[in-house]
């Protein structure tokens, strides 16, 4: 009959379990489950007697609700405790006397961990509210599952890159590097990012959400005419409607769309613009290529990043509407993600353009349409001065940090990583008011030039600081020079470890030696 679904107790005669993967040598509960001669009741049968030979859709639909919540959930969580991690350790670092977070340089790849931190957790939110209410939405979790798990990966290496040592060194008190091993596994679930990307969020969502399409197929299929001229008719007036409303769009820039008002009306109607480009290249790419469009990944590809912003800008929106009263602060990383949003999708356009290969069709997309795209494009990407402030805002103890963080395990104890870095922010930052009037005092030419912490005794003496604050100081150091430090081990109990536990000792298939 086909894929069937059964339910069998482990305990069940024949069940042999017992075995273990090891995926990158990070805890995930994944195993082979064998069977010899094992019997089941037809009552065991998911559905009983008539869901026999229906597993496959049972499969399907199973994954389209689970991919929209264990994913996305998981790198929401990884990217706000990678936020959190980062954010701090650019307060606490310096180099040249000056915290790491402040140069240009770490500024871009923190702007990026903090906008698509929102971005990701406002497309969870969304997409597990679809599911709550009771759909089971195919492309859309394929839209969740890709891009959160791909953010998840550019932020962590993002994480990696600007803690530097301290992200390599493993060890008690380091806080990415398991997050680090970790990140393809989430990646490859489904047969990696590839075949999600590349086949499923549009390749299959082209027919199966068209409005017509499917229809044609199934009166084929059925050999009725008269439903498939009835399909075909409505299609060629859908592609025509889209024609004359993507033109109109495109050469207006989308300001003739209708919009909700608010704060970020000019994004309602980019998005409306882009929405219609794209329902009217979809139809192209179907009528050019046919059934070998399943075959075009590179194609396909493309069209699904498309899809994938319009559909963050989108939840991002929601997102913005739904909470705007309650975190107003959020405003400018909302602007981030959509000027994010609205570049990605122009790139997405630009190479659908430039790799169109059919005869004609191709030649306009590439030399007309493609060069009036690129002149009339939908955005540019965040300002680096939009991205100064959020990273500026990010790296001090408060509600904005707070909010964007919220829902993961922040711990108290100081000899957690996490909890070292937060308690050395939070004491830097208190001690920040006297660092600002020693270095009033060293301009002024009442202390001489030097550290803050070496001017401290000088400071208190001529009644600049009080005691307490020359204290604080002394804390604050104290607890930043700790912080910065990362994990050695003596060479002995490093020479036969395979996996690097942190504690130094030999680990060899998972078993301590």
């Amino acid at each position: 009959l086909g894929i069937t679904c059964v339910l069998v107790p482990s305990e069940t005669k024949g069940v042999v379990l017992g075995r273990r993967h090891n995926p990158l040598g990070v805890p995930f509960y994944n195993c082979p489950t064998q069977g010899n001669d094992v019997v089941v009741s037809v009552d065991q049968i998911v559905g009983g007697a008539t869901g026999a030979g229906q597993g496959w859709r049972m499969l399907m639909e199973c994954l389209a609700a689970g991919r929209a919540i264990s994913l996305p959930a998981q790198s929401a969580g990884g990217m706000k405790f990678i936020t959190r991690v980062v954010s701090a350790y650019g307060a606490i670092r310096k180099q040249f006397n000056v915290e790491i977070g402040k140069f240009e340089g770490i500024e871009e790849p923190m702007a990026r961990i903090v906008g698509e931190t929102y971005a990701i957790e406002a497309m969870r939110i969304f997409t597990a509210g679809a599911v709550d209410s009771g759909i089971k939405p195919a492309v859309v979790s394929a839209i969740a599952k890709y891009n959160s798990t791909e953010a998840s990966r550019r932020c962590i290496n993002d994480g990696m890159d600007i803690l530097g040592g301290a992200g390599i060194s493993r060890g008690p008190r380091n806080t990415l590097a398991h997050g680090y091993m970790a990140s393809p596994i989430g990646v490859t679930v489904e047969g990696a990012n590839i075949l999600t990307r590349c086949l499923i969020i549009f390749g299959q969502g082209a027919i199966r959400c068209h409005p017509f399409a499917y229809d044609e197929v199934k009166a084929l299929q059925a050999n009725d005419l008269a439903a498939f001229d009835k399909a075909f008719w409505g299609h060629i007036g859908f592609v025509i409607r889209n024609k004359i409303r993507a033109t109109v769009m495109t050469l207006t820039r989308g300001y003739v769309a209708s919009t909700p008002g608010g704060k970020f009306w000019r994004d309602y109607q980019k998005l409306a613009w882009s929405s219609a480009s794209f329902s009217f290249l979809a139809d192209a790419a179907m009528g050019s290529f046919g059934g070998g469009l399943k075959m075009r990944e590179k194609i396909t590809g493309r069209y699904a990043d498309v899809l994938s912003w319009m559909y963050i800008a989108t939840a991002t929106l929601r997102r913005w509407e739904a909470e705007k009263d309650i975190h107003p602060e959020h405003a400018d990383v909302v602007r981030w993600v959509l000027d994010h949003c609205h570049d990605q999708i122009q790139k997405g356009f630009d190479g659908i353009f430039a790799n169109f290969e059919v005869p004609v069709v191709g030649t306009l997309f590439k030399y007309v349409v493609g060069t009036w795209s690129r002149f009339n494009i939908l955005g540019r990407g965040p300002s680096d001065k939009l991205g100064h402030e959020l990273c500026k805002r990010i790296m001090k103890a408060g509600s904005f940090r707070d909010s964007l963080t919220e829902g993961i395990y922040i711990p108290v104890d100081r000899n957690d990583a996490l909890g070292r870095y937060e308690h050395t922010l939070k004491l830097t930052q208190e001690a920040g008011r006297v660092y600002k009037q020693i270095r009033s005092a060293v301009k002024q030419k009442l202390l001489p030039k030097g550290r803050a912490w070496a001017l401290l005794d000088e400071a208190v003496n001529q009644g600049i600081i009080a005691k307490e604050d020359a204290e604080l100081v002394r804390m604050a150091e104290a607890a930043r020079n700790d912080a910065i430090q990362v994990d050695d081990f003596a060479t002995d109990d490093l020479e036969t470890n395979i996996l690097g536990v942190d504690d130094g000792r030999e680990v060899v298939a998972g078993n301590p030696a």
